[in-house]
Order: C-alpha cells, then sequence, then structure tokens
C-alpha cells in the first residue's frame, strides 16, 4: 500500500467497469470530468465533524461553505444526470437546525430542480434518551437534477406487488374500471384494475435499509444498498457515477456490483488507502476474482 502523502489515485478495472480512486478536493478534480456524470450520489461530512475533513464548519455557514461545491458538481453533469444528496440535520441548542432545507432552497435558486424528496428509514435505529425529542429513524435523500426529466429506470428497482393484491383485485367492482374522482374530491382516484395481472410495482420514496457496523477508520459509513438504489434508479448500465465525498468507497462498491463506472474522491488519504482496500476485498471472493462478475484486476 502506499504511504498516506504519496496517494494520488488508484484505478480498479472488472471487465470493462473501472472504479478510480483520487485523493483530492474534489472542486479541482472535477474540472477534469466536466459534462461526463450520469450520476452524483455523495453524503457530505456531517456539520459537526469536519475538523480534519475540509473546513471546520458549523451549521450557521454549512450552506455558504456547500455552494462552493455547486458549480463543480453542476458542470460535471451530463443535461439528463442527476444529484443525489444523502444528508442529516443536527440538532443546536435543543432543537433542528434548518441548514439542510436552507441548503435545498439555496442550490434550487442556483439552477438545480429538486425533483424529489426521499427517506432512508434506518431499521435498526441507535436508541437514546433526550428530554424533548425521540431517537433519528431516518436521513434525508434529495433528488436534484439539471432539468425536470433526468434519466430514470423505474424498472430496474421495481418490487413485488405484496399480500394485498391477492384480496384486492380478486374481486373487482364496476368503479375499480375507472380513474373516478377520490373520496375527498381531489381529483386523484386510481383506477384499480390496471393493477391485475401485475406482479411488480415502483417502489415508494422511503428506503428501509439497516444502520451498518461504523468503519473503523470512517465515521459515517452509509449501507451499499442506498447508493445501489439510486445508481439503479438514475443512472443507465456502463454510465459515471461520482461520489465526490467519497470516504470509504462505498459508491464504489455499489456502482462495481450494477454494471457502473465510478470515479470516488476524498481528500483525505488515508480514507481513500481505505478505499481502495475495502473495494477489492468486498468485490471479489476468495480466489480473487469479482463474486458478481468474472475478471478483476488492479
Amino acid at each position: 500500500m502506499l504511504e498516506s502523502q504519496e496517494f494520488t489515485s488508484t484505478t480498479i478495472t472488472i471487465n470493462q467497469l473501472s472504479c478510480t480512486v483520487i485523493c483530492g478536493d474534489s472542486r479541482e478534480v472535477l474540472n477534469d470530468f466536466k459534462n461526463c456524470a450520469n450520476l452524483i450520489v455523495t453524503s457530505p461530512p456531517y456539520a459537526d465533524a469536519r475538523k480534519r475533513h475540509y473546513d471546520s464548519i458549523s451549521p450557521d455557514e454549512f450552506v455558504e461553505w456547500f455552494l462552493t461545491f455547486h458549480d463543480p458538481f453542476y458542470n460535471s453533469l451530463l443535461e439528463n444526470g442527476s444529484f443525489v444528496l444523502n444528508i442529516k440535520d443536527k440538532v443546536v441548542n435543543g432543537v433542528r437546525h434548518r441548514f439542510v432545507w436552507d441548503t435545498i432552497q439555496t442550490l434550487s435558486e442556483n439552477g438545480w430542480y429538486a425533483v424529489d424528496d426521499y427517506i432512508w428509514h434506518k431499521t435498526n435505529p441507535m436508541p437514546g434518551f433526550w428530554p424533548s425529542r425521540l431517537s433519528d429513524g431516518w436521513e434525508y435523500c434529495f433528488h436534484l437534477a439539471k432539468t425536470r426529466t433526468p434519466f430514470f429506470n423505474r424498472d430496474e428497482v421495481k418490487k413485488p406487488i405484496g399480500e394485498w393484491s391477492k384480496s384486492r383485485l380478486k374481486n373487482l367492482s364496476d368503479v375499480d374500471f375507472t380513474r373516478h374522482n377520490s373520496s375527498n374530491e381531489s381529483g386523484f382516484g386510481r383506477d384499480i384494475s390496471k393493477w391485475v395481472g401485475k406482479t411488480e410495482v415502483s417502489p415508494s420514496n422511503v428506503i428501509d435499509l439497516p444502520l451498518v457496523g461504523k468503519n473503523k477508520n470512517h465515521p459515517a459509513v452509509f449501507p451499499v444498498d442506498l447508493p445501489l438504489f439510486f445508481i439503479k434508479l438514475l443512472c443507465p448500465p456502463g454510465g459515471l457515477v461520482i461520489d465526490p465525498f467519497g470516504g470509504s468507497g462505498t459508491t464504489g462498491i455499489a456502482a462495481l456490483m450494477s454494471g457502473r463506472n465510478s470515479v470516488i474522491i476524498d481528500n483525505n488519504p488515508s480514507y481513500c488507502e481505505e478505499a481502495v482496500t475495502r473495494i477489492r476485498r468486498e468485490i471479489t471472493n476468495e480466489k480473487g476474482s469479482a463474486w458478481f462478475l468474472p475478471g478483476i484486476e488492479g
């Protein structure tokens, strides 16, 4: 392994796919990737945990700090590309700070379309006790894009229709065959009959995933299935995914697993070294071959 001060970049290849880990400030590195990426998916450092990761920024200064990444992110995306921001707010003096929503508002004012809000529901949240609030059980995942109609492939994330269909669709009434007015007269009633014979449906925008064990070298590791969901949904096979706060390389693992290329960027050399080691370890089997695709090298 390279000494930390010498680490610059490493590329791991699997057949026609590649994952490149680059040590540097993504605001500078992304100048080499203009109009290249189908998807940026990332989780920036926590607002209170940045002493050794970029600058030490308080929640009050988060919006201004994050806006310095706006141009590099925006310019690196293709016109139909997407940006998914996994971000957690912070309690300050007993109340929720508004920096998360202020950040999204500011990005919207600078050309981004806020396409949808997703929730990562943590099925095994950490217990705790606070006088005026409950345990945190979810995080935001904001879907932003350069256009109102970005690339979107729901077929890759469909799930089984569920047990409800067996009884609900067995005996349909006349009103189930028309898009009638809803009970509250909002005009959004549904034609139930269109689900007859279907075995899969689109998932909701609530993603149920457990927390993963903390990486000993990185304070915040999200589960591989979180970026994997958005990669399948928002990036075509063979496309390019970029994580500008790459951390331990989770997004790179998800990209390779799903047949996409990736660029993982972090300004911490130790994180980059750990990412390379982890990616190689988690995508290979005991014989050194990718457990999902043959022929790994790097």
